[in-house]
């Protein structure tokens, strides 16, 4: 509990003093911290936004857990669809999460979504992802060492290879009547039918503050569970 609140929090107190009290250096070196530390913070706290939204949406399906560390790289998350019988891969779902209050740059810059997404379809990441699938398909009980093998071999079977790019960002944000141009130029790097591109905005007012929001309600409900459950009365 205490290691999840923590993470919940930025700026630091500790980075908030130093920004107020140090000397000059001390003082830009503390502002520069508090920037990343609420980067850091609200991406994290998105990335497992978007967990919840899609357990909830695909109950039966096999997902991978949110990044433990806060600025951990690679791809955010993997969903994986079997069969009725739980033993052929059906669909398989490249998740990229993204909170930005410039989220078209993160987008397109050089090592940024697109280019994630063009080296997998290029087979350039096989090994880093048939690890990360490998551990997660471990856990399903019943697959064999085969079927294992053949549901890692399917992330790079594009028809059924899907990506999915989720993006919170702020209202000032949006175009004429929607966000489509925020990811403008998927069809480019993710090719394939229309069904195998999936893309979502989550709009605030302001991104920052309602990410910032955010936190300190699931922080208080944290010290709520907590506090019950000192009490024992979970």
């Amino acid at each position: 509990m205490p290691n999840a609140i923590a993470k919940l929090t930025a700026p630091k107190p500790a980075d908030i003093e130093m920004s107020q009290h140090g000397d000059e250096g001390e003082r830009k070196k503390a502002a520069d911290r508090i920037k990343v530390s609420i980067w850091h913070r609200d991406g994290h706290l998105f990335q497992y936004l978007s967990w919840v939204v899609a357990r909830l949406a695909n109950p039966n399906d096999i997902l991978t857990p949110p990044h433990v560390r806060q600025a951990d790289k690679g791809f955010d998350g993997f969903i994986i669809e079997f069969d009725d019988a739980q033993k052929r891969v059906q669909k398989v779902v490249l998740c990229e999460d993204k909170a930005s209050q410039d989220p078209r740059r993160l987008v397109t810059k050089k090592g940024g979504v697109w280019d994630e997404i063009a080296s997998i379809c290029a087979g350039e990441r096989e090994d880093e992802a048939s690890s990360a699938l490998t551990t997660l398909l471990k856990a399903v009980p019943g697959l064999s060492d085969e079927e294992l093998e053949d549901a890692v071999d399917a992330i790079f079977w594009e028809k059924i290879r899907q990506f999915r790019v989720s993006i919170a960002t702020g209202e000032d944000q949006r175009g004429t009547t929607d966000f489509a141009h925020l990811v403008a130029g998927f069809d480019d790097v993710a090719l394939g039918a229309l069904s195998s591109r999936i893309g979502g905005v989550l709009p605030f007012d302001d991104v920052r503050i309602g990410l910032h929001q955010l936190a300190q309600d699931v922080i208080a409900k944290l010290q709520s569970i907590g506090s019950a459950t000192e009490g024992g009365d979970v």
